[in-house]
């Protein structure tokens, strides 16, 4: 009778599965998480145009043209992406102590990234313009309309919904559509 004997392992040979394996486990960990960096760069909104800040369409200088000297800046939010959209903020005072008579210069801006949020800004500029107390604007932008109520002045242009507001912090709805256009010829 034979004795079944096989032959023992000798310390290389053990050394080296030890080593196959854990290649094999570093190359599967290395997989993983390339795929979970590709689904989470590729999980946000595709930003195909990069967006337009208000700040950087409504500078200082434009602001004391209007203001005055003193003019400083009291808002500056920068562009901030929900689905296909960027919104953001800027703002301007006289730099007037007294609220109840500071004047006010800003900007909201609502910037399409890709073609989907620009068609989502024209759209809903479009169903957004009220039945009533509102001019039409002709020459600026691609459409625009001043809203009496809130003393808005709205201007549709390219990919950007731009919502203009100028005059007295306090009484919005007193701002008048010709102040309101000189600001809006700062920025666009």
């Amino acid at each position: 009778m034979t004795e079944n004997t096989q032959p023992e392992m000798t310390e290389p040979t053990s050394y080296r599965k030890e080593l196959i394996i854990g290649g094999i486990v570093v190359v599967a960990v290395i997989a993983m998480i390339a795929t979970i960096v590709f689904f989470i760069a590729n999980s946000g909104p595709k930003v195909d145009y990069p967006p337009t800040v208000a700040c950087n369409t409504l500078t200082t200088l434009e602001a004391q043209e209007l203001l005055g000297n003193s003019a400083f800046k009291s808002a500056d939010d920068p562009a901030v992406i929900s689905g296909d959209l960027a919104t953001s903020r800027c703002g301007y005072t006289d730099g007037s102590a007294n609220t109840e008579t500071m004047i006010v210069a800003a900007v909201i801006l609502r910037a399409g990234i890709n073609d989907k949020g620009v068609e989502q800004n024209k759209t809903e500029f479009e169903q957004g313009i009220p039945t009533q107390g509102v001019d039409n604007v002709n020459d600026l932008g691609d459409s625009a309309y001043f809203n009496r109520a809130n003393g808005q002045l709205n201007v549709l242009k390219d990919k950007n919904w731009y919502i203009f507001s100028y005059g007295q912090g306090t009484a919005p709805e007193n701002n008048t559509i010709e102040d309101v256009i000189a600001l809006a010829h700062k920025v666009i």
